[in-house]
């Protein structure tokens, strides 16, 4: 008792659905959500780099600003040494007049302070200062270097927060030797910083370190001066680290020199800094470029709200995507998974094209090998029972291992024989073999399986590869009578070994033993199709299409290689326990028929006369006459449509029980057979059912028409129609 409920059925295909869902929307997300996440990391990339871009142009320009102060205080005090009077008063050391002309230097320099000194370096007058005097300066190597002549520059840090910039230029008297240096200076204030904000769009902080190396925030342009306590401290701390620069050729601290950012206030910096020194080298302090981490983020942010709109858009898609998935597999899968839980329980009559109305090829591929495969099964089940008969009811009649135990079995008041029948008594060495004989050093028979015209067959193992074969001894006559017998059959069977289908029996290799050729073939464990047939009567409808169209598969198959069997009947026709028909005997008829009518024709040319009473046609011992088209019986040779024609007088006598004609003597069986108005003298077949029986009658009617041109043409259109029956 099947234990799916509806209920149950209900909630697995929901769950079925909800997964595919789930995992298709997932999957989408986790796309979007993947790209959102590269997009930002490239953006902040790029962001990055930009700012630290920025900030090195930034210190740049600073550096740029700077000098460009220097060059300025420089030409101006050039300027003013040049005068004689000036000269004069400094060689003559006149303090009260070099301190007008200190005031009025830095007026005209522009210069916050100037102070000048004599030509040992001593301290002559001071602007701002004016009571400072006599102080030494010539151990100041920006003085010292003056002295010598050349006009030298540097920084200097006044106190504990001043930074200032300052350049000495020396005063030459008329004969070339200086007699005092000016050294003018210039405060970096807060002036002069937002001076350069402006034209680097950057934040600056200036600072000066004191004699323990401590630095000290000098000026800035954001925040207050406490506010950089912590950063200058971790300043103070790489101070051995810090690069120095002058303004003549700026040296950068490495990044690792001061920290990547700092928060003023509420707002995250990015800092590029830059040391400064004093004309000596001695480190004065320097400054920071800062630029805002909003700054970043806002240019950031501008990407990332229609990167977010897009983002929404996606997951919309992804959820119509996701849904429309779900529904257009699920639900052909689950009414698959139906169709299969209906099969598991032997429920094989589902609808056919399960999944059809789906616009993927590899549903609908899907769908029509499932319904190829329940087709399949149906057949096979059909079959199952007729193909236990052997387990149920002895067959009364010798069944040969695909070969006929007789040539004729005419429905009527008496069975009628059309030429010679076999001798089924077969005592002759070389053919009779015992069970534990060794044949060819190879095969142990271990059981005689049937006997018929072609001689006896075997159940043998094959030593070589562990297998159970099929070994059929022919009768030595086969190939005695015939010189070129003997190649043929093994063309033959070169031909037929090119079909590899499940409904053919396989010919594996041909011998002889000396005292009569064998074949060995794949063993059936299955009775024939005669004695099922001779047991039950009629077969089934269902048990008779799908012999027809296990028996047609094998014939297309056959055709479409140039094979012609020329011999089928049922005692040819194979059905083993799984419902499987095989057919058997490919090549050898072909080759019977060739040495009987060699020897029919021998037997006419030594003017053998027929005895009075007896019909003897040309084609009457080659094949069995009732399963025989109307050609064959007069001689010509077999076709694709012989072979439609027996197949149809095996399907007639699986409806009927009998075969199609039945008379009282040979020469009304033969006139019936080869008379078109005689059709309505086939046997009657009596189906109860639906139109499709009135269907399969005319199919089967049509395959032994008399009229070779009027039969189907190929095995495969009656396979499209058999199919089309269900």
């Amino acid at each position: 008792m099947s234990t799916n409920s509806p209920g149950s059925h209900l909630r697995t295909a929901t769950s079925l659905t909800r997964q595919v869902f789930v995992g298709a929307l997932a999957i989408a997300v986790a796309v979007i959500l993947a790209a959102f996440a590269a997009v930002s990391i490239s953006d902040r990339h790029a962001a990055d780099v930009a700012t630290r871009r920025g900030l090195e142009q930034s210190a740049d320009l600073v550096a740029q600003f700077l000098a460009g102060r220097e060059r300025t205080l420089m030409g101006g005090a050039r300027v003013f040494v040049q005068g004689p009077y000036f000269r004069t008063l400094v060689a003559e050391r006149r303090r009260d007049d070099v301190l007008d002309q200190a005031t009025e230097a830095a007026e005209q320099i522009g210069a916050d302070w100037v102070f000048i000194t004599d030509e040992k370096g001593a301290l002559l007058a001071k602007s701002d200062e004016p009571g400072v005097f006599g102080a030494s300066m010539g151990q100041v190597p920006l003085v010292a270097q003056a002295l010598h002549g050349q006009v030298t520059s540097g920084f200097g840090a006044s106190g504990d927060s001043a930074l200032f910039q300052a350049v000495a230029v020396p005063i030459i008297a008329r004969l070339g030797a200086p007699v005092g240096v000016l050294v003018a200076t210039k405060i970096i204030d807060s002036q002069f910083m937002h001076d350069v904000k402006a034209a680097t769009a950057s934040d600056l902080l200036f600072y000066s370190r004191d004699d323990n190396g401590h630095a000290h925030a000098a000026a800035a342009t954001v925040g207050s001066l406490d506010q950089f306590a912590q950063l200058l401290a971790e300043l103070s701390k790489r101070k051995n680290a810090a690069a120095t620069s002058t303004i003549r050729q700026a040296k950068k601290t490495e990044a690792n020199d001061i920290p990547a950012s700092t928060r003023i206030g509420n707002i995250d910096f990015q800092a590029r800094g830059t040391a400064l020194s004093t004309y000596g080298g001695e480190d004065v302090g320097g400054f920071l470029v800062l630029r805002a981490s909003d700054a970043t983020s806002a240019s950031i942010g501008a990407i990332r709200t229609p990167l977010t709109v897009a983002i929404l858009i996606g997951i919309a898609a992804a959820l119509l995507s996701a849904w429309y998935a779900a529904t257009r597999f699920t639900r052909p899968l689950q009414s698959l998974r139906d169709v299969v839980s209906r099969a598991a329980e032997g429920q094989l009559d589902a609808s056919q094209k399960i999944l059809a109305g789906t616009s993927s090829p590899e549903i609908q591929e899907l769908s029509e090998s499932f319904d190829a495969l329940l087709h399949d099964l149906r057949d096979k089940r059909a079959l199952i029972d007729v193909a236990r008969l052997r387990q149920v009811a002895a067959d009364p009649t010798p069944v040969e291992h695909g070969t006929s135990t007789r040539l004729s079995r005419v429905a009527g008041v008496r069975e009628l024989s059309i030429g010679p029948s076999p001798q089924l008594q077969i005592n002759r060495p070389g053919l009779v073999l015992q069970p534990g004989a060794l044949l060819a050093n190879r095969y142990v028979i271990e059981a005689e399986v049937g006997r018929g015209g072609l001689g006896i067959v075997y159940r043998a193992r094959d030593r070589v590869v562990g297998e159970t074969i099929a070994i059929k001894m022919l009768r030595p006559e086969t190939v005695a009578n015939d010189p070129t017998a003997f190649e043929r059959l093994k063309g033959e069977l070169r031909v037929t070994r090119k079909i590899s289908h499940r409904n053919v029996v396989r010919t594996y290799d041909f011998g002889d033993t000396g005292d009569a050729p064998f074949l060995t073939m794949e063993y059936v464990d299955g009775s024939s199709l005669a004695a099922i047939i001779q047991a039950r009567g009629p077969l089934s409808l269902a048990a008779v299409i799908a012999i027809a169209k296990q028996l047609l598969r094998a014939l297309a198959v056959a055709h479409e290689h140039e094979v012609i069997h020329g011999d089928l009947k049922p005692q040819n026709l194979l059905i083993d326990a799984n419902g499987l028909l095989k057919i058997t005997d490919f090549g050898v008829a072909r080759l019977m028929r060739g040495s009987r009518a060699s020897r029919s024709s021998g037997e006419r040319r030594s003017g053998e006369q027929t005895q009075a009473g007896k019909l003897r046609l040309t084609g009457a011992v080659l094949g069995t006459p009732e399963y025989m088209a109307p050609e064959q019986l007069i001689g010509e040779a077999s076709s694709v449509r012989t072979d439609i024609y027996a197949a149809g007088a095996v399907l007639q006598e699986c409806l009927s029980g009998t075969t199609p004609y039945s008379a009282d003597t040979p020469i009304a069986f033969v006139a019936r057979k080869m008379t078109p108005d005689e059709m309505s003298a086939l046997a009657p077949i009596r189906i109860v059912g639906n139109a499709s029986n009135a269907a399969i009658v005319n199919i089967v009617h049509r395959m032994i028409d008399p009229n070779a041109e009027t039969r189907p043409a190929s095995a495969r259109e009656l396979l499209a129609r058999f199919d089309a029956l269900e």
